[in-house]
């Protein structure tokens, strides 16, 4: 692994202020000066240009205007508590003077009286009411066993997002054979791809985003061998903002070639970087639980 001291990979509001090109003019050109010999920077750069582009692509929450108020005559709600009130006034005068009503006389039936009670027979000695058998006991139900998925389903893999980014200044000849080899990727292309990837990576073989995709499309074309080397030099590079999908798709070659504790082990580093990818990574992890947990049950079961 190579380690390279950077003064500018720390800077966040050099990246920031560089993205919304608010930069002063001497910060920005000695800025660009730098990013094109500094592979980290470069890489820095395009991920925080593709959130912005991202975000930007959003659409904005639309406002919703206040009513304006209504126009009346606010004398006329003057007099409706008036009136109301001489309303309730009227009422109340011609309920206390009209009469009571009589009352009217029941027109309920009034039963006779009851004749004396007679004594009853003696009741008949009760016979004890037969209660069928108890039912056996009822063996607890079995617990339904997680679901299996097969490790070839396990294995299946998505092309990895790419957003092309726009920097300013001059490209060298590893750019130029990297954003062409994209144009071929970004069309489903990837076995065209690779010879312009790989091209690019001889010519910059520090650059984490170009042995990034040139190993993934290595993985979707079917050379998992060659995939799993590449994903393992993208890892080489130490932090790099392909760290994390490298190691999810290394784990993913690794399922292809059979390696499952291998492809354990990357997934639990996945999921330490708690990234983006970490609730696949975990969910992945369950997957393989249940599939040798299904192999490791009897027949019978």
């Amino acid at each position: 692994m190579k380690n390279v001291t950077c003064a500018w990979i720390g800077r966040d509001e050099i990246f920031e202020d560089y993205v919304r090109d608010v930069l002063r003019p001497e910060d920005r050109d000695a800025f660009e000066a730098h990013y094109f010999d500094c592979a980290a920077c470069a890489d820095r750069l395009g991920t925080c240009q593709a959130l912005r582009a991202e975000l930007a692509a959003l659409p904005a929450e639309a406002s919703v205007a206040a009513p304006a108020p209504a126009r009346g005559w606010p004398w006329r709600w003057v007099l409706v508590p008036l009136a109301a009130g001489l309303v309730l006034l009227a009422a109340a005068a011609m309920w206390f003077g009209s009469p009571m009503p009589a009352v009217p006389e029941s027109t309920v039936a009034v039963a006779p009286a009851a004749p004396p009670a007679v004594a009853a027979p003696p009741a008949e000695p009760s016979v004890p009411e037969q209660r069928p058998p108890a039912a056996a006991k009822e063996a607890p139900a079995r617990p339904a066993s997680p679901p299996v998925v097969a490790l070839s389903v396990l294995a299946r893999v998505e092309p990895p997002l790419y957003v092309p980014v726009a920097l300013r200044g001059a490209r060298d000849e590893a750019a130029e054979k990297f954003d062409a080899a994209m144009r071929l990727y970004a069309a489903g292309d990837y076995a065209g791809a690779i010879p312009g990837l790989r091209a690019a990576a001889d010519l910059n073989p520090e650059a984490p985003r170009t042995l990034f995709f040139l190993a993934a499309c290595l993985l979707l074309t079917g050379d998992t061998g060659a995939a799993a080397d590449g994903f393992e030099r993208a890892i080489a590079l130490g932090d790099s903002p392909y760290l994390e999908d490298a190691r999810f798709y290394l784990a993913k070659a690794r399922l292809r070639q059979g390696r499952v504790t291998a492809a354990r082990e990357e997934l639990r580093q996945v999921a330490s970087l708690r990234g983006r990818l970490e609730q696949d990574a975990r969910r992945l992890l369950g997957q393989l639980d249940a599939l040798a947990a299904g192999k490791d049950r009897p027949p019978d079961q």
